[in-house]
């Protein structure tokens, strides 16, 4: 069994950045904020202490949760495609919620109305979250697919421009508040008997990131994240603008097409660059590096 989707069920939004100065939130509401942020450094074995301005800038982002955000994509699903009969809800995000505690898979199941649904929320992955989910929601819907009917999934990724404390990193990617989700449905019948035009989730690896450029493309060509038949398509690869730069600096990278999408989008960036490339008969290898390791997902297009 594997996953499919249609290039038109991949729906995002990213919302204006706010750069107004964060107006001040009630004392008590701010103190006890405050004291959330300094448990949590404390239990991190930080010197750390909460500071007004991110905790009050995050206060005032409340109007813009996960759950708020979604649903206005959700809503724009509705209008193209059935979304009642979902098997799996998954939520994947590298920052967290402007909403402490609050299940924002079972809101979205409230509000498609599959309320058989099963959901799980994914935080631990940092960006490439919504690659791992692909494999974690393939394994879920082959288990669930013994009586041979296709089952239906829907991923959502979404991330806040503003946390509870300072972050540099963060702040590297100039990042807006912003949302993607993909409708996703297994594949159980035959190669000949899928939808045309759909793009097929094929694989997920995660390994050590080779110590230079010849080695990642050695990798590649190592890896199997393709079939020996999808290899004489043309391939598109996906990555970050710090990676691709990398990648050029290997000669035989040359040949290969290289998109960069806008790091600013974080966890749904990739999603977004997906959507706009989608084009028939072409590979698609999303590349994301974190740290001293490198993530793939791989995605064929056929006619």
């Amino acid at each position: 069994m594997s996953l499919e989707f249609s290039a038109s069920n991949i729906l995002w939004h990213e919302f204006e950045k706010n750069n107004n100065p964060a107006v001040a939130a009630e004392n008590a509401q701010l103190d006890k904020v405050k004291s959330f942020v300094n448990a949590f450094f404390q239990s991190h074995s930080r010197t750390n202490k909460a500071r007004l301005q991110p905790v009050s800038r995050w206060i005032n982002a409340q109007n813009l949760t996960f759950t708020t955000m979604l649903k206005k994509l959700v809503t724009q699903l509705e209008e193209q495609a059935l979304v009642n009969d979902l098997d799996l809800v998954v939520l994947t995000h590298w920052t967290p919620d402007a909403e402490i505690g609050a299940s924002v898979t079972n809101a979205i199941i409230y509000e498609t109305g599959s309320h058989n649904a099963f959901g799980i929320a994914i935080s631990d992955h940092g960006l490439s979250s919504g690659f791992v989910a692909l494999q974690i929601i393939e394994d879920y819907l082959e288990d669930l697919g013994g009586d041979q009917h296709p089952r239906k999934a829907l991923l959502m990724m979404a991330d806040q421009a503003t946390i509870l404390y300072d972050s540099p990193y963060l702040a590297s990617f100039n990042p807006s508040s912003s949302c993607c989700l993909l409708l996703l449905q297994s594949i159980v019948t035959t190669e000949t008997c899928k939808a045309r035009g759909n793009i097929t989730f094929k694989n997920y690896q995660k390994t050590s990131l080779p110590g230079s450029v010849a080695g990642i493309y050695s990798l590649l060509s190592r890896l199997d994240m393709f079939s020996a038949a999808e290899k004489s398509l043309p391939l598109i690869i996906l990555t970050t603008k710090a990676f691709s730069q990398t990648l050029r600096e290997e000669a035989r990278f040359s040949n290969v097409r290289i998109e960069t999408w806008n790091d600013a989008l974080l966890s749904s960036a990739p999603w977004v660059l997906l959507k706009k490339l989608a084009q028939e008969n072409t590979r698609f290898l999303l590349m994301m590096p974190e740290g001293k390791n490198v993530v793939f997902a791989s995605f064929v297009m056929e006619n």
